[in-house]
C-alpha cells in the first residue's frame, strides 16, 4: 500500500510532524515564505493537508487533488479555505479551536494591560533616554472599575471574561446568539451592539471573520464610541475597517488600539499604524504559546490521520 502524503504549508511545531512520523506518512513540510503558486504545483500529491492560513486553499488546488480528502487548519479561522468548494467536491475540512483558546485569552490581557499601562511606549522611552516621559504621556490608567465590552462570547470571548474577572470591571458583551447561560456564571451583560460601543471603555473583539463581520467597525461605529476608548483586536483584521481606525486614532476618539491581525497581512512596515506610539503591533501571534503551538500542532494532525482513516474528525466546518 502506498504511504499517505500530508503537506505541511506552514511550519507547526515538531510535535504534530512526529505524530504523522510514527504512522509513516510521507510528510511534505513547505519552506516559510511559500505561496498559493507553489501549493498548487505540488497538492496533486496530497491525500491531507495542514494549513495556517497565510496560503489560501481554493478551488483549483482542490480539483486538482483528486485523492486528497483531508484538510486540517490549524487553528481557529479558515476563512482562507473555499469550504463551499470543499463541500462540493467532498473535501472534509476541520479546524482546532479548542487548542489555542487559553493562549488568546491570555494575550488579550496582556494586550489590554499594556494599553491601559502604556507598556510598549514606556519600554521605548526608557531605550531612548525619554525617562521624564514618566511625568507626562507615560501616566496610564487602571483597570478596576471600567467597562470591558466584548463582541464576541464563544470559547475565547468567555475565556477573556473570566480572566477579567480578577479585575474588578464591568463586563458587556454582544454576540448575534445571546449567551444567558454564561451571563450568571461568569457574571457578563448582554447588550446591543451600538449600547456596548457607547458604554465601553475598552473593547475588545472575538468574532470570526466572514462576509457579515466584513468592517464590521466602521466610521459609524468608531462615532459611537467614547474619547478615548481603547481597542484589541485579535479576531480577523478584515472585521475592522483599518483606514476608519486610523482616523479614528488621529482624532482621539481612540486613545490607543492593540493589534495582533491586519487587513492586509503581513502588515506594511510603512503603514502609518507603524509610527504611532499609542498603537502596539503584533504579528498574528495571538495562539503562539508553546503550549498553544504543541495542542494546535498534535490536535491538526490528528485529526488528519483521523480523515485519512474514515473516521469523523473534532471540530469539523466542511
Amino acid at each position: 500500500m502506498a504511504k499517505l502524503t500530508v503537506i505541511v504549508t506552514e511550519p507547526i511545531n515538531e510535535a504534530g510532524i512526529s505524530l504523522l512520523g510514527r504512522r509513516n506518512v510521507n510528510i511534505i513540510q513547505m519552506p516559510p515564505g511559500s505561496n498559493e503558486g507553489d501549493l498548487l504545483k505540488i497538492v496533486s500529491k496530497a491525500d491531507g493537508l495542514i494549513t495556517r492560513g497565510s496560503i489560501l486553499v481554493t478551488k483549483e488546488m482542490m480539483a486538482t487533488s483528486p485523492q486528497l480528502k483531508a484538510i486540517g487548519v490549524h487553528g481557529m479561522g479558515y476563512d482562507h479555505v473555499d469550504i463551499d468548494a470543499a463541500k462540493e467536491l467532498g473535501k472534509v475540512v476541520f479546524n482546532t479551536p479548542d487548542a489555542l483558546t487559553v493562549s488568546v485569552a491570555e494575550m488579550t490581557l496582556a494586550l489590554i494591560l499594556s494599553l491601559t499601562r502604556r507598556i510598549v511606549a514606556a519600554d521605548k522611552a526608557v531605550r531612548a533616554g525619554d525617562w521624564n516621559r514618566k511625568y507626562g504621556d507615560l501616566i496610564g490608567v487602571d483597570l478596576a472599575g471600567r467597562t470591558v465590552g466584548l463582541i464576541g462570547l464563544g470559547r475565547i470571548g468567555a475565556a477573556v471574561a473570566r480572566r477579567l474577572k480578577a479585575f474588578d470591571v464591568r463586563i458587556i458583551y454582544y454576540s448575534r446568539t445571546r449567551r444567558r447561560e454564561l451571563e450568571s456564571f461568569i457574571g457578563v451583560e448582554w447588550a446591543e451592539l451600538d449600547d456596548l460601543l457607547a458604554r465601553s471603555d475598552v473593547i475588545s473583539l472575538h468574532i470570526p471573520g466572514t462576509p457579515e463581520t466584513h468592517h464590521m467597525i466602521g466610521p459609524r461605529e468608531f462615532g459611537l464610541m467614547k474619547h478615548g476608548v481603547l481597542i484589541v483586536n485579535m479576531a480577523r483584521g478584515r472585521v475592522i475597517d483599518q483606514e476608519a481606525l486610523l482616523d479614528a486614532l488621529m482624532t482621539d476618539r481612540v486613545a490607543g488600539a492593540a493589534l495582533d491581525v491586519f487587513e492586509v497581512e503581513p502588515l506594511d512596515p510603512a503603514h502609518p499604524l507603524t509610527a504611532m506610539d499609542n498603537v502596539i503591533l503584533t504579528p498574528h501571534l495571538g495562539a503562539s504559546s508553546l503550549e498553544g503551538m504543541q495542542r494546535m500542532a498534535t490536535q491538526v494532525a490528528q485529526g488528519v490521520l483521523d480523515v485519512l482513516d474514515g473516521k469523523e474528525p473534532q471540530n469539523r466546518v466542511a
